[in-house]
């Protein structure tokens, strides 16, 4: 049952705006720009009240005929679309325009649209990008209104309150609309109220009209009012309609740093982290012959690599583990104890409380959730996040969907996100409405391997909650406008001196020697480049939401480029990438700054690094995958292999002798904390056989060859190291035949 909060209150006041909207026709609406935004996700096709919900949308447009035929002040974007197999990167951009704003609405179109929807099979649900878009298109126009249709969540790692609140600031209002029940859209009504616009609620085809029809310019009929009970009716103030306060984009002040990349003196608020561990008497249970504690101690000590940055606070809280009561409910559900305070340098004592604790009691879920919200409250922070792994529901009475609600409408930027191993299919739908309310996600782990992405990515999604203003840097560098006359740069990280105009390059050279590999890297640090409307040519500021975007190119030593070596970035502040070059001639490399499609910001950021990778020119270098290019290792011979700085995995071919029962292995990494791990699977049926990590730890694997493995093995090493903090090791691989008994 959802207790009366946050999502409620969004309700109410969505509704009473909307019945309030209906006697007000603004003659400045009429010719304003609109952009519907209609989700295509899959959960589109699950039915609400006996109907599936895409019909209930295509019921819908059909019933505004009338208000849309002739309109060219209405834009249709689907977004939600994408809908390929494991590839979430290009899922989460993917959207769809089918009607542009200045196009004259036709029945044809109308027609189109409707027997569109009727094939919703989107993956993910990219909120965010699609307001990006929306917002992008709405200011090259002057501003405007988005219209956000949606039955589901930003599952996409992108947070769309803030860009909804950076949309409002423009200019550009909101307006939300659920298509579901209520109860299910706290993030649909915390981007309507950050984005100055209105919350509505849709269970029907007439409701979803109304909604729509009251947001679009024209004439529409007033619905039928929505009931609620009389008491809820009766708590609703006129004031809570009309004194929504603003919150306008957060204001930024970029800091300036004399060299390099490192933290300014005067940061800003660092983001609190508090992870929940449950150490309850069903974690003792075993999955997959492994016991659940085990998986949750070496997967949880591996992920939490990706919070060692001064930009994290950190603490951490357990529950169930107090063997020392009895075990009842009345004395062991009060066992939720912070083990580690809400501080920095916390991780290597996080991991040693995490090794010694043993599964023992119940699940206090509510309380921990309450009383790690309190810890976090009490710590300066920018943003606060809770981490909970449970392998379980609530065991001790309490209600942790309303206490993570509750900690929402504190008015704290707080995020829940909860990972669920081994759930069943009811207690995961519990935990997903408990991170919902807590304005997080749910991620499913059904073992120890999902444990740890599951982790390692709601840790990533933490990661990018930092600010990227913190490492803006300047350290200015002019290059030549040839390839011949770039002039030599050095290891380290530079900007540029002036803007580049569209379309212009700026070349640099980099000393590399035979057997070196040039890595040059980029990161945006700023948004897109605008005139500032005073009419002077030269005038040029940062956009608002704009995004900004540059392009490296890599060149052989002469200037003649090398196919491929190519990355564009572009996107918020804080998006990066990389592209390298191997030296197999000892010349060196060229590379350049330039943009064929906007000015590139003379704070586009770059960083030059110069890697001993011998493997490289060995023409031993493994692919990601296993192809026809697969390295074949030679039984009894150590190789030589790189890892780090955008080669995230190497795989490797083993052919074993016939007869041979299996095979040792010994790999060895030179950088001293190099987060590794090796997984071996069978050639012939692609299974996997062993898995193992480590943390600068040598392997020394023993490998049994299952009978119908009879082609050999494969083996694939992978780098566990954060993305954004890659690091780059050189390793050791012998692999050597264990022959039969």
């Amino acid at each position: 049952m959802h207790a009366p909060g946050l999502t409620q209150r969004i309700f109410r006041i969505g509704l009473v705006a909307s019945l309030l909207s209906l006697s007000v026709a603004v003659a400045a609406e009429e010719a304003r720009h609109h952009a519907i935004l209609l989700d295509m996700s899959g959960s589109m096709l699950d039915p609400l009240n006996g109907t599936p919900k895409f019909e209930i949308a295509q019921q819908s447009l059909q019933s505004l005929e009338s208000q849309l035929l002739g309109q060219t002040n209405i834009s249709v974007t689907y977004f939600a679309n994408g809908h390929a197999r494991g590839d979430d990167a290009a899922n989460c951009t993917a959207s769809r325009q089918v009607i542009a704003n200045g196009e004259v609405i036709t029945a044809t179109h109308l027609q189109t649209m409707t027997a569109d929807l009727a094939d919703p099979q989107g993956r993910k649900t990219n909120i965010s990008h699609a307001i990006a878009v929306a917002s992008k298109e709405l200011e090259a126009l002057g501003g405007g209104k988005i219209i956000l249709i949606s039955d589901g969540v930003e599952n996409c790692k992108r947070d769309p309150v803030q860009l909804a609140r950076g949309a409002q600031s423009a200019g550009i209002p909101i307006d939300t609309i659920g298509i579901g029940s209520a109860g299910d859209f706290a993030q649909l009504g915390r981007i309507a109220l950050a984005g100055g616009g209105t919350f509505a609620l849709a269970d029907s085809a007439a409701s979803l009209a109304a909604a729509i029809g009251a947001a679009l310019p024209g004439s529409f009929e007033p619905p039928a009012p929505m009931q609620m009970p009389a008491a809820e009716a009766a708590s609703v103030e006129f004031s809570e309609v009309t004194q929504i306060p603003a919150q306008p984009a957060p204001a930024t002040a970029p800091l300036v740093l004399e060299m390099d990349v490192s933290v300014a003196q005067e940061q800003k608020l660092p983001v609190a982290v508090e992870i929940i561990l449950d150490v309850s008497g069903s974690m003792a249970g075993r999955l997959q012959g492994v016991r659940k504690m085990t998986s949750a101690r070496q997967a949880l000590s591996e992920a939490l690599a990706g919070l060692e940055s001064d930009a994290f606070i950190v603490g951490f809280r357990a529950y169930g583990f107090d063997a020392s009561v009895p075990k009842t409910p009345e004395a062991s559900c009060p066992n939720t104890v912070l083990l580690n305070p809400v501080a920095p340098n916390q991780l290597a004592s996080i991991r040693a409380q995490v090794a010694g604790l043993v599964p023992y009691g119940y699940t206090p879920l509510a309380a921990s959730l309450q009383l790690a919200g309190e810890d976090l409250l009490a710590v300066p922070s920018a943003k606060q996040m809770i981490i909970l792994l449970t392998d379980g529901e609530e065991s001790c009475g309490g209600d942790p969907e309303a206490v993570a609600a509750a900690l929402r409408e504190k008015g704290i930027d707080l995020e829940v996100h909860i990972v669920g191993f081994d759930l069943a299919v009811d207690e995961a739908a519990v935990m997903k409405d408990v991170a919902a309310a807590g304005g997080g996600a749910y991620y499913d782990a059904r073992d120890a391997a999902q444990l740890q992405e599951a982790l390692t990515e709601v840790i990533t999604v933490t990661a990018n909650k930092v600010d990227p203003d913190w490492l803006r840097t300047i350290s200015p560098v002019t290059g030549g406008e040839t390839a011949d006359e770039a002039p030599l740069v050095t290891p380290g990280t530079y900007t540029l001196t002036d803007h580049l105009p569209r379309g212009k390059e700026m070349f640099f050279r980099v000393d590399t020697t035979r057997g070196q590999h040039g890595v040059v890297r980029g990161l945006i640090q700023s948004r897109r480049l605008v005139r500032d409307g005073d009419g002077q040519d030269n005038d040029q500021v940062e956009s608002d939401l704009g995004y900004a975007q540059y392009t490296i190119r890599i060149y052989e030593a002469d200037g003649g480029k090398i196919g491929g070596r190519t990355v564009r970035l572009a996107g918020e502040p804080g998006s990066y990438g990389h592209v390298g070059f191997s030296d197999l001639a000892g010349s060196g490399f060229v590379f350049s700054i330039s943009s064929d499609y906007d000015r590139v910001h003379k704070d586009a950021l770059f960083n030059i690094e110069v890697i001993d990778a011998s493997d490289q020119y060995l023409g031993v270098e493994a692919g990601d995958d296993l192809g026809a290019d697969t390295p074949t290792l030679e039984l009894g011979t150590p190789i030589t292999g790189h890892l780090g700085d955008g080669d995230r995995k190497d795989v490797y071919r083993v052919a074993l002798p016939p007869g041979a029962a299996g095979a040792t292995l010994a790999l060895a990494f030179s950088e001293p904390e190099f987060a590794s791990r090796v997984i071996v699977k069978g050639l012939s049926t692609g299974r996997r056989i062993q898995s193992v990590a480590s943390r600068g730890e040598p392997y020394a694997m023993e490998l049994a060859l299952p009978a119908q493995e009879s082609e050999g093995l494969m083996i694939e090493i992978r780098s566990n190291n954060p993305s954004l903090r890659e690091k780059f090791s050189a390793y050791e691989l012998t692999v050597a035949s264990k022959e039969s008994p």
